[in-house]
């Protein structure tokens, strides 16, 4: 029987930031015959990746659709609608989106006066994507459109936003959570990781790594700012090992020398969504801190790690063992993660649409 084809249309691969993508690639590559085009170049790629077509052009994808036919164009974050969805509502192609954090909390209405503050003093180009996912969001209500996944917690930022309830899909992020299972004994190190970015504070890391001399501090930083946090580090005496870039299928190993994930936000953005890191530690039974910048948090820690309101609360969690009770529900809250338990959100709506592919609407 031959394979359903599936385009995916990606704003950076392979992005080591964005593993995400990455993992949910290798769950449904051999079931369906995938092409992946890669719109812009990665900051910091990661080796073992898919073969893929670096394309900026419309009339390039265009050329590409018409070799490869696809049944289903599926892209992530919905600024990507812009592109993705004109395109394939002119072809006739059903197409569906796999929403993240940044693109769903920016419509937060109590947010936007202190979002579009931040962004104008910091970053004029992301004002103006953070602008674009609202102008672009008609595109998810489109008879083409299969399903937005998304965040359980954003659903009602997209449903105020005028997206129809019927078309969002309320999934957990996604992990190779068989990559990352591991009972067997932690080390001793804390650890933190991520994108250098704005959000993700990690400048708070180093100052608690500078508090704790006496403890180890990994910082596996990825691309973007971390220069500027190299600075701060070495202002405060070097206090974090900034570690280059691991790839994605050797994690583990460096989940297992840490006893604690620390893993830093801002509270005044509040932008950083569901991490994947929480879920990827907790399968490796690293105890797990976040800040509690948002309500939502609760459900996704499930109980299996701490929330704190200052980096100061931090330095007493992770100055002792993991509670055991807190490593065991670590390991079952990340399995709601596992992208082998929820990939048929996905797959069910790519299945569903070339079944019915003759009666789904052929222009815009």
């Amino acid at each position: 029987m031959k394979k359903a084809s599936i385009l995916y249309i990606i704003r950076g691969y392979p992005q080591i930031s964005q593993t995400y993508v990455k993992t949910e690639l290798e769950a449904v590559y051999e079931d369906y015959e995938v092409t992946i085009v890669s719109r812009k170049p990665s900051d910091v790629p990661y080796q073992n990746h898919y073969p893929y077509h670096h394309l900026t052009e419309p009339e390039a994808v265009r050329d590409l659709i018409a070799q490869v036919k696809p049944d289903v164009i599926h892209t992530h974050y919905l600024n990507q609608l812009e592109f993705v969805a004109p395109l394939a509502t002119s072809l006739g192609i059903p197409f569906t989106v796999r929403s993240h954090s940044y693109d769903t909390l920016a419509l937060r209405p109590k947010n936007w006066r202190g979002q579009i503050r931040q962004l104008l003093e910091r970053n004029t180009p992301q004002f103006q994507k953070v602008a674009n996912i609202k102008n672009n969001l008609h595109w998810a209500n489109h008879d083409l459109c299969l399903g937005v996944l998304t965040f359980p917690f954003a659903r009602p930022y997209l449903e105020q936003a005028g997206i129809r309830s019927d078309k969002l899909i309320d999934c957990y992020p996604v992990i190779n959570y068989s990559l990352f299972y591991d009972r067997s004994p932690n080390g001793q190190a804390i650890m933190n990781t991520g994108a250098a970015i704005p959000k993700k504070k990690m400048e708070d890391y180093i100052e608690l790594a500078s508090w704790l001399p006496e403890q180890q501090f990994n910082l596996y930083a990825l691309g973007y700012q971390v220069d500027r946090l190299h600075e701060i580090n070495a202002h405060k005496g070097n206090p974090v090992n900034i570690i280059l870039p691991v790839e994605p299928s050797e994690m583990l190993a460096e989940y297992k020398k840490h006893q604690w994930l620390v893993y830093t936000a801002a509270f005044d953005l509040a932008t950083v969504g569901w991490p994947m890191a929480i879920a990827e530690a907790q399968a490796a039974g690293v105890g797990v801190c976040m800040p509690r910048i948002r309500p939502d948090l609760d459900e996704y820690m499930g109980g299996a790690g701490y929330l704190y309101n200052s980096i100061e609360e931090v330095r007493d969690i992770i100055s002792k063992p993991v509670p055991e009770e807190i490593r065991e529900a670590g390991f079952r809250q990340a399995k709601k993660s596992d992208i082998q338990q929820h990939k048929y959100l996905l797959t069910d709506l790519w299945d569903k649409a070339v079944a019915l592919k003759t009666d789904l609407p052929k222009t815009a």
